[in-house]
């Protein structure tokens, strides 16, 4: 039995270690290759540069590892199968679940690794990355603030959007370059009245004072403003507290489970939006059913990868690119819904549930054919 053991496993590492290195370098090449150029050639310094680069592969390797486990065992299990080798142990007694059982053990550590890594490694990683681009960002003397929108609803009805072209200062709670649109009561999302101002500022109890701006009516009503409180004519306002504005521009990688729970704690206590919380709550428990998808991917593609001798090897890559891709679509879709739908918990798990159950079935047919 060992000897199959290691078999199996001198068939899963090669294409482990390649599958994440694959979807790792796609993930990055999409996300990010674009701005590390960009830096790069108005003139940042290159171990700057390559530091930023090598910040952001954790966060993403944590994501890409359960795509390398389900590539590594359709390909792993597609070669096996191939050459007969699985139809060999069969002959000789050993079933599909012991044949399957490095499999477990193996997907398990990796799912165990990328929690500890999620806990530890992503968020310094995180914190660092935010760290060195802001330094890169001051030395090129770019202001590549983080700009921002939300909607604001009164008696069920969109009553306003508010866009924060020039972000957010996290100490001072400030907001800079606002609009501020206030839709039409018929609800025909047409603009009544259009805000500007080139900063807001929060009194530390319950409203917020505009400063340096103007306002335009759809009627053709004009005012410009050095300090503007909220306008019951015109009914202009942003509802939203520095901690509910917080809450929807959290980071959740820049957070361990236990600091992110902490937060959410924080937000309750501090009445922010309830849907925000929400949706950090299914994030929360992303931080553990993310690297478990290592586990689930595993027992998917081991009985999906046996396949007929004929069958091409490319067949096990184009499956697990549309596992992959059928699994995130879910996920995120899942992350909405926990919004206000389904219970949080639920939202998170059930991409995992549902592979599991999946997983089972295969396996029992595989077992059943033989």
């Amino acid at each position: 039995m060992r000897l199959l053991d290691r078999l199996i496993l001198r068939e899963l590492l090669p294409p482990l270690l390649f599958g994440v290195g694959l979807f790792t370098a796609l993930v990055f090449a999409g996300g990010y290759v674009f701005m590390i150029t960009e830096y790069a050639v108005k003139g940042a310094p290159f171990r700057l540069v390559v530091e930023l680069a090598l910040l952001y592969v954790p966060q993403i390797a944590v994501r890409t590892l359960p795509m390398g486990m389900l590539l590594a065992t359709l390909l792993g299990f597609g070669r096996l199968s191939a050459d007969w080798e699985i139809t060999a142990a069969r002959a000789a007694g050993v079933s599909l679940q012991r044949t399957m059982a490095p499999v477990f053990w193996l997907s398990l550590l990796v799912s165990l690794a990328a929690i500890g890594f999620n806990e530890t490694l992503v968020p310094w990683a995180t914190r660092r990355a935010a760290q060195i681009r802001q330094s890169i960002l001051e030395q090129l003397r770019l202001t590549e603030q983080e700009a921002f929108g939300f909607p604001q609803f009164r008696d069920g009805k969109l009553d306003s959007y508010v866009i924060v072209a020039g972000g957010r200062d996290p100490q001072t709670q400030e907001l800079y370059r606002l609009t501020l649109l206030k839709y039409r009561a018929d609800g025909s999302h047409e603009p009544e009245v259009v805000l500007y101002a080139q900063r807001a500022q929060w009194d530390g109890e319950a409203q917020w004072t505009l400063y340096d701006g103007w306002w335009r009516t759809a009627a053709g009503q004009y005012g410009s403003f050095a300090v503007f409180r909220a306008e019951p004519r015109l009914n202009l306002t942003i509802r939203r507290s520095p901690v509910q504005i917080e809450a929807l521009l959290t980071n959740v990688d820049e957070r361990s489970f236990r600091q992110l729970r902490e937060q959410i704690a924080f937000f309750q206590r501090e009445g922010a939006d309830e849907a925000h919380i929400r949706q950090l709550t299914v994030e929360l428990y992303n931080k553990l059913n993310v690297p478990l998808a290592s586990l689930i991917f595993a027992l998917l593609g081991a009985p999906l990868g046996i396949r007929s001798q004929r069958a091409s090897p490319a067949s096990g890559f184009a499956l697990s690119v549309a596992i992959i891709f059928a699994y995130w679509v879910m996920a995120r879709y899942l992350v909405i819904l926990g919004r206000s739908a389904i219970d949080p918990l639920l939202a998170s798990s059930l991409p995992n549930l549902l592979g599991a159950l999946l997983a089972l079935w295969l396996i029992r047919g595989r077992e059943r054919a033989s």
